[in-house]
């Protein structure tokens, strides 16, 4: 009587694995479609120029300390292999996360210091400047 209940139990699972290699096998597999991601926001490489650049590299902000005038743009580039972030702690800017080699602007708009960190690495730390234009 032991011994049946084991054919039986044999015989289910197969069954079973042909059950289940055979419902993957269909000729009409099932599609999906799925839409595309709309990122906002993103970082991009830019080809606008830029009058100054702070350079992230070991984990670090080149320079750290920066000043430019009303209207200028910084440009900051990731040369890490980490992504990286320039966020102003007051929220004045954000790059999001920049990947390797990718770039982001800032235009500064109006007067006056802004400390900023990577979001991903807070430890890091850089201050821009910002003064009116000169005459």
């Amino acid at each position: 009587m032991k011994y049946i209940s084991y054919f039986f139990i044999a015989i289910a699972s197969a069954f079973m694995v042909i059950l289940l290699s055979l419902s993957s096998c269909s000729p009409n597999p099932k599609t999906t479609i799925s839409q595309p991601i709309v990122m906002k926001e993103q970082p991009q490489t830019s080809a606008q120029a830029a009058d100054a650049t702070v350079k992230i590299r070991n984990f670090k902000f080149e320079p750290a300390n920066l000043a430019i005038t009303v209207g200028k743009t910084v440009q900051f580039i990731n040369v890490d292999e980490e992504p990286h972030t320039a966020t102003a702690t007051d929220g004045t800017f954000n790059s999001k996360a920049l990947d390797t080699n990718q770039t982001w602007n800032y235009t500064a708009t109006k007067p006056g210091t802004y400390p900023y960190i990577c979001s991903v690495h807070p430890f890091m730390k850089g201050t821009l400047t910002v003064t009116n234009k000169k005459n």
